[in-house]
């Protein structure tokens, strides 16, 4: 090989590595992440903030493993129109014992569907965390929903209040 040749092909993979870290950046730039779990509060924000930004299985992870949906599929299919979710919350309590903790948090969501339609859901999420001074072997379970129940309402989003669970 050529001194010239050798130089042309390392300006072309130069050329090439380029053009794949600017794609990379590019990307990174736009690329966002929430996952937070230090609050029933939060959880349910990082839930739906994956959701928004379509990244379901990070979403489906909020779950307790044993009462997760059932269809990931199935059930990840129910958000392909959804562009974003707001949810605003009423007060919740811990609720301890046996060395678990529950908390009932009412919430209100406005899911706003791709095409600019948008829903508006009342209702409660369960949440569980097992008391983080009481695991002592891994896998470590983090706080979690354990189930939710969402009605419809015809109550516009910035009207509608929190019940209680």
């Amino acid at each position: 090989m050529t001194k010239i040749h050798r130089h042309t092909r390392m300006a072309a993979i130069l050329a090439i590595t380029g053009l794949s870290l600017l794609s990379a950046a590019a990307v990174a730039s736009n690329w966002t992440y929430m996952d937070d779990r230090s609050s029933p509060q939060k959880l349910v924000e990082s839930y739906y903030f994956a959701i928004g930004n379509r990244n379901y299985a990070q979403a489906y992870s909020y779950f307790k493993p044993d009462t997760a949906p059932q269809n990931f599929e199935k059930w990840s299919s129910g958000y392909a129109k959804t562009q974003s979710v707001s949810v605003k919350f009423g007060s919740t309590e811990p609720d301890p014992g046996a060395g678990q903790i529950y908390w009932a948090l009412p919430v209100v969501i406005e899911a706003v569907h791709s095409d600019g339609t948008s829903l508006v859901y009342t209702g409660c999420y369960k949440i569980h965390l097992t008391n983080p001074g009481m695991q002592t072997d891994p896998p470590y379970q983090p706080m979690a929903i354990e189930s939710a129940s969402l009605k419809k309402t015809d109550t516009p989003y910035k009207d509608a209040k929190p019940g209680s669970c």
